[in-house]
């Protein structure tokens, strides 16, 4: 019997269009699927599978409260849970206690996904005759992305779970957790193979044809990445073959060779920054942070872009990223869409922890000289008032309120603490010149995209991984060295380090780094045993409201279920949802910590929090 492949071509990157099938008594073939004894058979076919597997990176931003970026941010002591009564996923997240037995359920899969369609191209492109492709560079480009993607998505399962079937095949097989030494064994083999493999010329550069798609210095930063956690989290000096000073000779040849670089300036990396907000376009009545300070987006496919999931620019129903939407602010009656302006509306998840923030301002060595801080944190209502005068001392005075009359809605809002993240919130922009209207999201004007005008189906920012900024910061740890640290102090505004200090290089990262999912596995691979006391410690007791009313005390931990505890228990994993587990048939194990229900204290029934 022939298997059949069903390839979802709809991706990323590229938008393909497949033909009509149709029935016919005469013919029993099935045109909407490929077959595996025809297909693939030259270059194109070949592509069409890998595109396929980055099609799957995107998916899971629609579901942002599983998607990595997200959740590091909520679990790390940069932010909390936020958003209102009503959805409390992120708090659940907060506190390492899922809300609902099912979380993680859509990840689980799309990473799943994305390993059997790499296993699919690894099994099926090195069949296709060396001549049948333009040359054989592009052939290794290909399987050097499917070793790179499979090992990415086999990294995510880690990183999430610990353990998994790890499948290096297309046969479907119910098969038990896989011990942590053959998952990172794996993750290193293909990750290597994928550097090897990929020539040096494809990937960044929009001359290739393949702009967006994976490198081969990519591969070499994500591989130090996980190198990093793995021997810091485990306690290891090197990972299956590969040492420390082969990791450093990745991390050189990322930063001497690529085209790779940094922006001259670390705001402009972020949406919030496009011309349609600072008044390039149309003459604003709003005083924004944007145009104050002559800032312009650099775009997507930024050169200080490394590793990132592209979104597509060209359908409106797949890969889209609701990240932004659910960073967003909350409107209500009182506060118009113009009071937000220029950013959008969303669930106000992941409120910043503020007690991060009055170390950052207060820092000597950083302060708000710092062009990160204000240009990473969205400052609004009366967050000047009560930081100047009340918690936390006086730090903020005479720091401006950027959005003094966004008011929020105090019917819904948990953990307010009048601050937001702006490197993933959605951007807005006017329609026109007469300021008639506000389009939720500035994609809708930036594409010319005729979509639906929400920030679900426009927002198109990429997520961003790996930044080239990091690439330096990794070097330097390694190295013991200041190279890296002083240039970006330097794009920041800030004076050098004289010399190396560990501290000084984990204030680098805490900063430069800010609310893009770095945190929570910093913390963890330096601290493998202390990080949930070190994050409970820089969160409990700081300003938060609730539903308009200030909470005594500050920010709480559910009494008996406190993150350090929690932590202990499941050492910062997630849990599995119970359908998989139903669906194994009791193969597959619950990750350790999770396999009772967490809600002690915790009125999920109701949507309420213990303040």
């Amino acid at each position: 019997m022939k298997k059949l492949l069903n390839i979802i071509i709809a991706a990323c990157l590229v938008g393909l269009s497949g033909c009509d099938a149709f029935d016919d008594l005469l013919d029993t073939t099935n045109y909407s699927k490929y077959d595996t004894s025809s297909f693939p058979k030259n270059q194109k076919d070949a592509d069409q599978i890998i595109t396929s597997i980055y099609n799957r990176l995107g998916r899971i931003y629609q579901e942002p409260e599983q998607a990595s970026i997200f959740v590091a941010n909520i679990a790390s002591d940069e932010m909390f849970g936020g958003g209102s009564t009503s959805n409390t996923g992120a708090q659940g997240v907060d506190r390492l206690m899922f809300d609902e037995t099912e979380g993680f359920s859509v990840a689980w899969e799309r990473y799943y996904q994305g390993v059997f369609r790499a296993n699919y191209a690894l099994s099926a492109i090195p069949g296709i005759a060396d001549e049948l492709f333009d040359n054989i560079d592009i052939k290794n480009y290909m399987l050097g992305q499917a070793h790179f993607l499979r090992a990415w998505f086999n990294w995510e399962l880690a990183n999430n779970f610990e353990t998994f079937p790890l499948l290096t095949a297309t046969e479907t097989v119910n098969e038990p957790r896989t011990d942590v030494e053959s998952i990172y064994e794996s993750i290193t083999s293909d990750l290597v193979q994928a550097i090897e493999l990929m020539p040096a010329k494809y990937g960044y550069s929009t001359e290739s044809g393949y702009a967006g798609r994976a490198t081969k210095y990519a591969a070499e930063a994500v591989l130090a990445r996980i190198w990093l956690f793995y021997t810091g989290f485990y306690g290891k000096t090197d990972m299956f073959g590969v040492s420390k000073s082969q990791i450093i000779s990745y991390l050189k040849d990322c930063r001497d060779n690529s085209k790779f670089g940094l922006e001259k300036d670390p705001r402009e990396i972020w949406p919030y920054t496009n011309d349609y907000s600072n008044g390039s376009n149309f003459d604003t009545d709003f005083n924004t942070y944007a145009s104050k300070n002559k800032l312009h987006w650099v775009g997507n496919h930024s050169k200080e872009t490394v590793w990132a999931c592209h979104f597509s620019m060209v359908t409106q129903d797949v890969s889209y990223n609701r990240m932004g939407e659910y960073f967003g602010l909350r409107n209500s009656a009182s506060s118009p869409n113009d009071a937000c302006y220029p950013y959008g509306i969303g669930y106000t998840n992941g409120t910043i922890n503020p007690n991060m923030l009055k170390e950052w301002a207060t820092d000597p060595d950083y302060g708000f000289n710092d062009k990160r801080l204000w240009g990473s944190v969205l400052a609004v209502d009366n967050a000047g008032e009560i930081y100047g005068g009340g918690h936390g001392g006086n730090w903020m005075t005479g720091q401006p309120t950027e959005l003094a009359t966004h008011k929020g809605n105090d019917s819904k809002e948990v953990e307010k603490t009048m601050f937001h993240n702006k490197k993933y919130i959605v951007s807005t922009t006017y329609s026109d010149a007469s300021k008639s209207q506000i389009y939720k999201n500035f994609f809708y004007a930036y594409d010319g995209f005729s979509g639906s005008n929400s920030n679900q189906y426009d927002n198109r920012n990429d997520a961003i991984y790996v930044r080239y900024a990091d690439v330096l910061l990794m070097l330097d740890e390694l190295e013991q060295s200041t190279t890296g640290m002083n240039l970006l102090r330097s794009r920041a505004g800030l004076n050098p380090y004289a010399a190396y200090s560990f501290e000084c290089l984990q204030k680098e990262r805490r900063y430069e780094l800010a609310f893009e999912g770095i945190r929570f596995n910093d913390l963890r691979r330096w601290y493998p045993i202390d990080a949930g006391k070190i994050i409970s410690q820089n969160q409990v007791g700081a300003f938060i409201e609730y539903r308009g009313k200030e909470v005594a005390g500050g920010y709480k931990e559910i009494p008996g279920n406190g993150f350090e505890k929690r932590y202990k228990e499941t050492r910062g994993f997630w849990r599995i949802s119970n359908t998989q587990i139903t669906l194994s048939e009791g193969v597959l194990t619950q990750t350790p910590g999770w396999e009772n229900e967490i809600t002690d204290d915790w009125f999920f029934g109701n949507g309420d929090l213990p303040y």
